[in-house]
């Protein structure tokens, strides 16, 4: 991020600060909400990739309790736990409600270590959606720039129009008094005055709609700029560059993006796959136990049964699992993994579709701009003599008034797409990269507006 466009949010729009469209970028970058919430998107996305990469790990960990409770069912009471339960023979009778201590503690291991692929292909496709959603962020920052540089142009543009609008409305204010006084002169008829009027009263039209343009423009802008107060001065931009030649691009972000949630769909099918398959375990444990009570009604009292050390026990195994359930319920998870990749392959070739044409439509817009750059200047030249021609004619009485407005018009238009061109120009080469999805090129173009 620049250190002036740092200096520009401390300040709080400025009157005397600009803001170049590079650094109107960085800050939609750095202020919308919508860029950190891809960027958070994408860190839950790293870490449940780093959850399912615990699923290869064993099962290990400690265990213990401490349990106080009668002897009437078994020769020492045992809550549930990971630990191996040891239970004693049922007394022949109840002696009596006295109770005893009873301990238990140990280390217990369970190891996955056949799945056939299973587990590794989970793994692999969280890492999928995990860089899908890096490129997410990238694809979000390209939506983000690209709608804020084209915010910029449309208030510089904006601001164009008003400046054409306001010279209209002042030429035809020096036309109506000239033709007035003509009026009163009785050197033209009384209907060219109404028809300067008319014209006056449009000029003034055209201008509040530019005003308010701007200030719908300007609106826009802050918007997208996620700015809370009003946005500072804009910077001109400069004549746009010679096109370069053009070169391979990248491929695109959501080109890219979309092929990797094409490979998670295909992995995730993969994954449902061997889902129903046999799961061989290794198991393991290394446990004690203690207890108060000796035998059917005797019991040690005090503390005894506390520590478990009245009996060490180990015991290894292996354990194989295969559920009918299990297995019935997947073959429906399998088709629906293989009709999600097919969706997923069939949104890569509509964003191959769409990123295709884009590049087409971008291609032809900048040519034209880059025409209309050439021509816009003939064209202000021409209305400019054209105007002036004809009101020394309407002057000299060789022209009626409907030639002259005609010649007015004329000039106006040709303003407003002279002063327009660059403009459109930027806005086509802004296409192009937002096309190519990478901004890098464009805004070192617009380096020179700083």
């Amino acid at each position: 991020m620049s250190g002036a466009v740092g200096l520009v949010w401390a300040a709080g729009a400025n009157a005397q600060q600009t803001l170049s469209l590079r650094q109107a970028v960085e800050a939609a970058w750095a202020r919308q909400p919508r860029v950190a919430s891809a960027q958070q998107t994408a860190a839950a996305a790293r870490a449940q990739a780093d959850v399912a990469a615990t699923t290869l790990w064993p099962v290990a960990g400690l265990s213990a309790q401490w349990d106080r409770g009668t002897d009437n069912a078994n020769l020492g009471l045992g809550f549930p736990s990971p630990l191996p339960s040891i239970s004693g023979t049922v007394p022949p009778a109840d002696y009596s409600q006295r109770s005893a201590w009873t301990s238990a503690g140990g280390v217990y291991f369970s190891w996955e270590v056949l799945d056939f692929g299973r587990r590794r292909a989970g793994i692999q496709a969280a890492q999928r959606l995990a860089q899908a959603a890096a490129l997410g962020v990238e694809l979000r920052r390209l939506d983000v720039g690209a709608h804020a540089a084209d915010a910029y142009l449309t208030v510089l543009a904006a601001q164009q129009q008003v400046r054409v609008a306001e010279l209209d409305r002042q030429r035809w204010q020096r036309i109506a008094a000239t033709i007035a006084a003509l009026v009163q002169q009785q050197l033209r008829p009384g209907a060219d005055a109404s028809r300067a009027e008319a014209e006056l009263a449009g000029a003034r039209i055209r201008l509040a709609q530019a005003q308010r343009d701007l200030a719908a423009a300007t609106a826009v802008l802050e918007e997208s700029l996620a700015w809370t107060g009003p946005v500072p001065q804009l910077a001109a931009l400069p004549a746009p560059p010679a096109t370069p030649a053009a070169g391979t691009p990248l491929p695109h972000p959501q080109w890219r993006e979309q092929q990797e949630a094409v490979a998670a769909a295909v992995l995730l099918q993969k994954e449902a796959a061997r889902a129903a398959l046999p799961r061989w375990y290794v198991l393991g444990a290394g446990y004690g136990r203690g207890t108060g009570v000796l035998g059917a009604g005797a019991f040690a009292g005090g503390a005894t049964g506390l520590a478990p050390t009245g009996a060490g026990n180990w015991a290894v195994g292996l354990g194989a699992d295969f559920s009918f359930t299990r297995w019935r319920a997947e073959k429906a998870q399998q088709r629906r993994a293989a009709a999600n990749a097919a969706r997923e392959q069939a949104r890569a070739a509509a964003v191959e579709i769409a990123l295709t044409a884009a590049r087409r439509r971008a291609a032809a817009d900048l040519a034209a701009a880059e025409q209309v750059v050439v021509d816009s200047p003939l064209e202000r030249q021409a209305a400019a003599t054209s105007e002036a021609q004809a009101r020394v004619r309407y002057r000299s009485g060789l022209a009626g008034v409907v030639d002259l407005a005609n010649a007015e018009q004329l000039l106006a238009q040709a303003e407003r797409d002279d002063a327009l061109s660059q403009l459109q120009l930027w806005r086509a080469r802004l296409e192009t990269a937002y096309a190519q999805g990478d901004l890098t090129a464009f805004l070192q173009a617009t380096h020179g507006s700083h």
